[in-house]
Formats: structure tokens, C-alpha cells, sequence
């Protein structure tokens, strides 16, 4: 996760640009009806009954967030290599120079001052790495599974002026993705919220989806080519039985359901195909 996470809170209205467009006269057979605004360059469509929205972007972030293997004490901090004890490097964490690595990392709930290791298991030895979307009922807030494993899971992170932009989404709430290069699809979770940032973070899982390989959050080599496709169901997550941990299956299913309902995955693409790749909004009608 990037080190300007804690930026989040701040300067929120920045990137959403006030412009409201209608969706393009010539899809509108094909797209729902509904309005566009530009998120950092990106036009953003939001279905009429604002039961949905989507977008198109080519850029590309992976996170390891949430993965029992993503972060080890034994890796050297402020470097990193492309290899090392985690999947992801500490200074990906904000740990041990950044004030904000519990954002990232659980404490030890016997000395918060300082993150958790994990006592057993296959990962025994690595941090606790969290996500923002956790159940910390199910095993503990110093668990690995109460949070969304992101080797495991295709989740998204959603950039802090759209997730904290009323009826954007929340924690929990599901989504599909297509890339439109190759064809390959996967349905997501929103688990995590990002900096000030364009589209395009999400997790090892989803990223292994929509290509050929596990990506390597340490360099980001093995991310997918193309341009990707996303629709998100706002307030999903209040419906979706997607269980904890996450069910992959009961995902797909919930977020296949809400996507033919508004006209399936030659629906999603040919919206995103009707949005202008350079971010420039078409003209609003008079």
C-alpha cells in the first residue's frame, strides 16, 4: 500500500472535477442511462438509479494487503529488492520509519507500540498485515483471518475522493472487471482504501485474474496489459452473501447476478468502449 495513505483524509474534493455529462447518445441502446463525471482524467458513468457505475482505466497498482505472507520483520526496511521474505516490501507498510504503518500492520495486542507476528501456522513468523473491509469477531484483530487475504481474494482499493464520496460504495460492496485487451474477467470485493490516487489498485488475486501470472507487489512485474473495465454495485455489500472468510464462488456468483441485471459483460464493454480513453469527457447536451 502507498506510503500517502495517510493523505487520504485530506483534500478529498480535489480530483472530482464538478462537470456532469450525459451518457453518450449513441450507446444509450447498449449502456444505461445515466450521468458522467471525471475522476483524475477518468470519465466515471453512474447508472440513473445510481445502482451502479463504471469505468475504464490502464492503470495498474497491486496489493499485497491483507496476505499473511506479505510483510516479514527479517526484510530490510527502506529497501527493496525484488525479492525477500514478503511478498511485499516493509517500506510498503510504513514500517519501522513511517507513523502510519498501523494502518497497515496490526498491533500486538500486548504492546501496541509495535505489530503482531504470527505465533503458528504457515506464516508463523510474518506481520499481520490488515485490510480495511475485516471481521475482527471471527478471529481477532491480531489474525490474519479476519482480514481479506489479497493473494487469495480479487479485491479493489478504491481511491479516497471515490470512496468517501456518498453512494461510491463502501467496504464490502462487490463489483466485475473485464480486461479488455484479452477477454478475462473477474468478479471483486471492495477491501481497501487507497491515497489520492488514480483507478487501478487491487490485489495479487485480482491482477492474477485478468492475466497470466501472479504479479509481484515488490516491482509490480507480471501485472496484465490493457485497458480494464470496472462496474461496482454501491450498497452490494448489505445483500451479497459472499461469507467470511470470503467465499470466491459465492462472489462470482452475487456480482454475475448483479451484472446481468443491468446487461452483462458485452454491456460493461461496450460502455467502456464507448468512453473516451484519454479521460476527455464528451460535451454536455444543451
Amino acid at each position: 500500500m502507498s506510503a500517502f495513505r495517510w493523505l487520504c483524509a485530506t483534500a478529498l474534493s480535489c480530483c472530482l472535477a464538478p462537470t456532469i455529462a450525459p451518457a453518450a447518445a449513441s450507446t444509450e441502446s447498449v449502456c444505461p442511462a445515466g450521468n458522467t463525471f471525471d475522476y483524475m482524467g477518468v470519465p466515471v458513468s453512474v447508472l440513473a438509479d445510481r445502482s451502479a457505475y463504471y469505468f475504464a482505466s490502464e492503470d495498474k497498482l497491486v496489493d499485497a494487503d491483507g496476505a499473511p505472507n506479505a510483510y516479514h520483520p527479517d526484510d530490510v526496511p527502506d529497501s527493496c529488492p525484488d525479492t525477500g521474505r514478503g511478498i511485499d516490501c516493509l517500506a510498503s507498510a510504513g514500517y519501522p520509519n513511517g507513523s502510519w504503518w498501523q494502518t497497515v500492520l496490526a498491533a500486538d495486542p500486548l504492546a501496541p507500540d509495535r505489530p503482531a507476528v504470527q505465533q503458528d501456522g504457515p506464516y508463523k513468523g510474518y506481520f499481520v498485515s490488515m485490510t480495511s473491509l475485516r471481521n475482527t469477531a471471527f478471529a481477532g484483530p491480531a489474525s490474519p483471518s479476519s482480514y481479506v487475504d489479497a493473494v487469495r481474494i480479487p479485491y479493489l482499493v478504491l481511491p479516497a475522493p471515490i470512496y468517501r464520496t456518498n453512494g461510491m460504495g463502501e467496504m464490502g460492496d462487490i463489483g466485475w472487471a473485464i480486461n479488455l485487451d484479452n477477454g478475462r474477467t473477474t468478479p471483486f470485493v471492495i477491501a481497501d482504501e487507497g491515497p489520492i490516487e488514480q483507478f487501478g489498485e487491487a490485489s495479487v488475486a485480482f491482477w492474477r485474474a485478468l492475466g497470466t501470472e501472479a504479479p509481484n507487489p515488490r516491482n509490480g512485474k507480471g501485472l496484465p496489459s490493457g485497458r480494464v473495465a470496472y462496474v461496482v454495485f454501491p450498497g452490494s455489500g448489505k445483500t451479497a452473501a459472499i461469507g467470511w472468510p470470503i467465499d470466491t464462488a459465492a462472489l462470482a456468483r452475487e456480482a454475475q447476478t448483479r451484472l446481468a441485471a443491468i446487461g452483462g459483460p458485452a454491456m460493461l464493454r461496450a460502455c467502456a468502449d464507448a468512453q473516451p480513453s484519454n479521460g476527455a469527457l464528451p460535451p454536455i447536451a444543451q
